[in-house]
């Protein structure tokens, strides 16, 4: 396996899913103030990841926010991907990458099988994730949803809710345009960290990289009103539930259900596969259990860790604790990688 193989930029139709593309994987390096790669062998092993600094040439880096991680092609077996993770590995030392945080995506268990063959990148589980299938067609998800989901679907439609799918348009993700709205409204009355607040850039690049792979469903009121609204990626067979936001008091009368039951009916109806729905924001919280009325099933979500620099990891990770009045043993006990970034924030 020649060295030059590890630069990969696959056209964004040919990549696995949406978090592996360059039109996300840009956006993600900018709300995490990095920089966007990816390697990979042809297009049968990929691993896109973004770099930040940590301090006088010492860098980490992450999976693009989301489900990616390490994508190997059936076609390609343990001993291809031992190869390509070691080019990786001595790739990533010279540049100065202290640590890499994976996120595999729920959907490619096999490739996840094939990187647990590799004793250097120690994997978690974490909480998992909702997935419906609608291949079936409409039908046939509708009378797999719970029927107290159904109930709430058709109190919005009594209440003159409506709801519609189009492409985004880099109107829609203008400041104060209905979604960002609703969306920065619902991130700040549940408390979310501001690393879930984006800035203009973020959404302009998501738009503009992945074109007609970014979808906005919104739910309006009988006057018009935009009162609940998410941005959707679509992408081969696959959609992803992005990000959503509501008005906080239209979800009484079900214009969220609506919006999720808009979501998995357009997928349905446009050949998809899967709705990916995520998780909750801890594992089975009421967000989570929300999801699971649409049906489904569960996906479980790992994530990796890769300590690429020991000296240098333990040299930060005591560096950390000191400023922060912690032990480094309570840094490394904490479940959080690296853990030289607890309390920093999302990576």
């Amino acid at each position: 396996m020649p060295r030059d193989v590890l630069t990969a930029e696959l056209p964004d139709a040919d990549c696995p899913d949406t978090y592996f593309t360059a039109g996300y994987g840009r956006a993600s390096a900018i709300a995490r103030g990095g920089d966007w790669h990816c390697l990979g062998w042809q297009d049968e092993i990929l691993l896109p990841y973004v770099v930040n600094a940590v301090r006088d040439g010492m860098y980490d880096a992450a999976s693009p926010y989301g489900y990616s991680g390490i994508h190997v092609a059936a076609s390609r077996g343990a001993d291809d991907l031992a190869r390509f993770w070691q080019q990786v590995k001595e790739h990533w030392r010279d540049l100065g990458i202290v640590a890499m945080f994976f996120r595999f995506s729920p959907f490619d268990r096999e490739s996840l099988h094939g990187v647990a063959s590799l004793d250097d990148i120690a994997l978690t589980r974490r909480g998992d994730t909702v997935a419906v299938k609608v291949d079936d067609g409409p039908d046939a998800v509708w009378n797999n949803l719970r029927s107290s989901c159904r109930r709430q679907i058709g109190k919005a439609r009594r209440a003159g809710l409506t709801a519609q799918v189009r492409r985004a348009l880099p109107a829609d993700v203008e400041p104060g345009a209905p979604f960002r709205t609703l969306y920065e409204q619902t991130m700040k009355r549940v408390g979310s960290a501001d690393g879930y607040l984006f800035a203009d850039d973020y959404y302009l690049t998501l738009v503009n990289g992945l074109g007609e792979g970014l979808v906005i469903v919104e739910v309006k009121a009988d006057d018009g009103r935009v009162v609940a609204a998410s941005l959707v990626f679509a992408h081969r067979d696959r959609v992803h539930y992005h990000l959503a936001g509501s008005d906080g008091v239209s979800s009484a009368v079900g214009c969220n259900n609506l919006l999720l039951w808009t979501i998995l009916s357009w997928a349905a109806d446009s050949g998809r596969r899967w709705v990916h729905f995520g998780g909750g924001l801890r594992p089975d919280d009421s967000l989570f259990r929300f999801k699971e009325t649409f049906g489904g099933c569960r996906k479980q979500f790992w994530t990796g860790a890769a300590v690429l620099d020991p000296a240098a990891y333990e040299r930060l990770v005591h560096e950390h604790a000191a400023a922060t009045g912690k032990t480094a043993a309570q840094l490394m006990e904490s479940g959080y990688f690296p853990a030289y970034r607890f309390g920093k924030g999302l990576v």
